[in-house]
């Protein structure tokens, strides 16, 4: 089973990231997941991070909703929203958001 899992950061907690990232960078080499793909989500300054996407071919939604929760940047409370849902491959759609992250990161609503 594919799955994606977007995880976006609660804003001004770098602290918080820098301090876990070398466990972070462990758990996830030495959990046993097998990732399909996996980056950091950026600010359009392609600098800036704003959260992490990670596709994973999984047994279940149980295992990796198990390898979220253990993950050390969740336990310390990085991220602000986390979504876990099914990735069809074979089937790209372009689907206009509602939303968007500008340039400074602030979430904010497309005008129409």
């Amino acid at each position: 089973m594919l799955l994606s899992i977007q995880l976006l950061i609660v804003m001004k907690k770098s602290a918080i990231r820098t301090k876990n990232n070398p466990a972070h960078v462990k758990y996830v080499y030495e959990h046993g997941m097998k990732i399909i793909h996996a980056g950091p989500l950026v600010c359009d300054d392609g600098l800036s991070p704003i959260g992490t996407l990670i596709i994973v071919d999984a047994p279940d939604r149980e295992a990796v909703q198990n390898f979220i929760d253990n993950d050390p940047y969740v336990k310390a409370g990085l991220f602000s929203q986390i979504s876990l849902v099914a990735w069809d491959k074979k089937r790209i759609e372009i689907i206009k958001s509602k939303y968007f992250f500008n340039q400074n990161c602030d979430f904010k609503e497309e005008k129409q």
